[in-house]
This record gives C-alpha cells, structure tokens and sequence, in this order.
C-alpha cells in the first residue's frame, strides 16, 4: 500500500464521513418513517377520520403531540454532544403541558362539571398506554443509533429525551386512531404514556449509551 493510501484512510476513520448532526436528522427520519409503516400496517386511521379533521378538538391533539415533538428535538440535537448547555433550553418541554393546561382549561368551561370525569377518563385509556409506547420502540432505537455516534454526558439524560421524542412521534401517529379529542383526556393519559416511554429511553440509554 503506498504512503498516500494510508494517509487518507487513517485520515477516513479520524474523521466521521457524516456529521453528528446529519446522522441524528437521519435517524430521526427513518424512526419516523418505521412508526409510520407500523401505524399503517396494523393500527389505522379511525373510522370518521374526515369529520373528526373538522373539529378544532380533534386536530389539538396533533397540535400538543407535535410541540413535544419540536421540543424534544430540540434538546435531542444538544444533548449528544459533550459540553453543550441544556440548561437554557429545557424549559421549551413546557411548551406541550402548557398548550394541554389551556386546552383543560377551555374544556372544563365549556363543559358540565358532571362530565369531567367520563371526559378525563374516556374510552381508549388502554389503547393509549399500550400503542404510543409500542409505537414508539423503532424510533427510540433509531434515536439511540444516532446517539451513540456522539458523545452523551450523562447516558440517562439523553436516552431521556430520546424517549420523549419517539412518544412524541408515535403520539402524533396514535392520535389520528384515538377518538378520544378531550383535552381532559389528553391531559390525562398522554403524558403518562409519554413518561413510560421515556423512563424506557432512560435505563435503555444508561445501558447503550455509555463511554
């Protein structure tokens, strides 16, 4: 092998051919694309899925699921990289529990006090904590792929809001299929499925993720 040959391959594994950044947008697609083929294949959108998109209800839910998904991304882009502040931009997961705190507030005004409780409650409690964290296991591991071409700090913290982002994307999916459109409801079962997928991200980043 001549000088040069060598020079350049060393000079090839010294140097990443893709950049940290576009390998975590990469795998952010693909695990997107993976819930999607998943919600599809065997999940579905609901049955009245062309009236439901005409109620302002129906279509907050994709408005709360998609914040979390910004949010989340947000500090998914930081939270591989070693000596990147995250201090400053982790209030933005307030964002998500503040849109559900106005969109409980509306519907607990706009509805008998009697029927908070059934609204809260619903009738896919079940599915929901049962789909999104379903949902969400080809993107967390396409998520925590991307993360382990960095260097994470804290492990934890990082496969953390890896499960954030997956429960936001399966989330998103699932909510096309819920024909649950309470806020109530929403404020209820979502978060707690979101919390179980990111306690998933957690201890699966704690083991995967460290260095």
């Amino acid at each position: 092998m001549k000088t040069n040959d060598l020079i350049e391959l060393i000079a090839q594994d010294l140097h990443p051919r893709l950049p940290f950044g576009t390998i975590l947008r990469q795998t952010a697609l693909i695990g997107v694309s993976i819930a999607a083929l998943a919600f599809f294949a065997f999940i579905g959108f609901r049955a009245d899925i062309g009236s439901a998109m005409q109620t302002g209800r129906f279509l907050f839910k994709f408005v709360v699921t998609l914040a979390l998904v910004v949010s989340a991304w947000l500090l998914f882009k930081r939270v591989g990289r070693p000596g990147v502040p995250l201090t400053q931009v982790y209030w933005i997961l307030l964002l998500p529990l503040a849109l559900l705190g106005v969109g409980a507030i509306a519907e607990v005004s706009n509805l008998p006090s009697d029927a908070w409780m059934s609204s809260a409650v619903g009738t896919n409690a079940g599915d929901c904590l049962f789909i999104i964290p379903l949902l969400s296991i080809g993107p967390l591991v396409c998520l925590l792929y991307g993360l382990r071409q960095g260097a994470a700090e804290n492990a934890g913290k990082a496969g953390f809001v890896a499960g954030l982002l997956a429960a936001g994307m399966a989330a998103t999916f699932y909510a096309a299929n819920c024909d649950d459109d309470s806020p109530l409801f929403v404020l209820t079962w979502y978060p707690l499925a979101t919390a179980i997928v990111g306690s998933m991200g957690y201890f699966a980043g704690r083991a995967v993720l460290r260095w």
